[in-house]
């Protein structure tokens, strides 16, 4: 079948360069290249532009991890070069409190992504509920959704339901999900709920963009991506790519790919970014293991004197939602015995 005889797939790109993008710059975004990317995502037909410290609402300073330009500042300059696109933010329950949302959402924030845990969802019910009744679009992102089976991911999205999200995102935290994964998941959550769903991948096995494609063709109606696949770890679905995708799919309509291209070349190629440890990407891909808990558990093998990546894959096995330090020395303790 001709490419333009094909149905184009109803999917709407949401790009957070300028938020999961940060992580790979050590959250040092400049104002000039926020402002770029910013105009040139909406001149490309971007309608969903996320911003500000990968971790979210009020991270710079919970975290200790500051940015170069802080929340406020991102308000002030995607409210003036934004003219059609919505902007918005992270939002992590216990890093920001209701007070950031409320302050943001004055300041023009039309979309919140309140990022939980998927086996915890319950601390999402108030950043929505607020939300809505300040009148802007909320979206859950189901953090590590890979630690729970079909019928888990779907509990935890019929509570996102009740709490009123507008859609609910499944997030591929570890980067591990084969394209089949993908494609059962979501025909199958999506079979058992009336409810948008997205995607977030990220390309620890280099399949980000099979997967978001996968998510497409299987149900989904929003999709992460990033210029040149910027992100933490392992990076992102790359937001040029994807927009092609679509394109020779039949989408060709909404997105500037060319532009999208010489954006992602002009801007975010020449940015320096943090070292990426390959095999480390790899190995948490294929254990499920989040790279946030890297630095601990090569601390812990250090220690112990064991391999790094068994101890990753042993540990996985045990809890990949939230590894405790005495829990992952203890397990490395006993491998050195062995």
């Amino acid at each position: 079948m001709a490419a333009e005889d094909q149905r184009p797939f109803a999917v709407e790109i949401l790009d957070c360069t300028l938020r999961d993008g940060s992580y790979a710059v050590d959250f040092q975004f400049t104002e000039g290249a926020i402002r770029s990317v910013l105009g040139g995502l909406e001149g490309s037909g971007i309608r969903f532009i996320e911003l500000g410290h990968g971790l979210g609402l009020n991270a710079a300073e919970r975290t200790g991890h500051p940015t170069r330009v802080s929340d406020a500042r991102c308000f002030r300059i995607a409210s003036e070069v934004l003219s059609s696109a919505s902007w918005g933010m992270f939002c992590i329950p216990g890093i920001a409190e209701l007070d950031h949302l409320r302050r943001a959402v004055a300041s023009g924030m039309r979309f919140v992504r309140v990022g939980v845990n998927i086996s915890d969802v319950a601390s999402a019910e108030a950043f929505i509920a607020l939300a809505k009744d300040l009148g802007i679009r909320a979206f859950a992102n189901l953090m590590k959704t890979n630690v729970l089976g079909v019928d888990g991911v779907t509990d935890a999205v019929r509570q996102c339901v009740e709490y009123g999200a507008d859609a609910v995102y499944l997030v591929d935290s570890v980067g591990g999900y084969l394209p089949s994964d993908v494609t059962e998941l979501f025909e199958k959550v999506g079979q058992s709920v009336m409810i948008p769903l997205g995607f977030h991948g990220h390309d620890n096995l280099s399949l980000a963009n099979a997967n978001s494609l996968a998510a497409a063709t299987s149900g989904a109606q929003f999709v992460d991506t990033t210029l040149d696949g910027i992100g933490r770890g392992a990076g992102n679905t790359v937001t040029e790519a994807f927009a092609a995708t679509l394109y020779a799919l039949g989408d060709r309509g909404r997105y500037d790919f060319r532009a999208l291209g010489e954006l992602s070349e002009s801007v975010v190629r020449p940015l320096e970014r943090l070292h990426d440890d390959r095999t480390y990407q790899l190995v948490g891909g294929v254990t499920g293991m989040h790279s946030s808990f890297f630095p601990l558990i090569s601390k812990c093998a250090r220690i112990a004197n064991v391999d790094v990546f068994e101890l990753m894959d042993a540990v996985a096995d045990i809890d990949r939602v939230n590894p405790a330090e005495d829990m992952v020395m203890e397990t490395a303790s006993a491998m050195d015995a062995r």
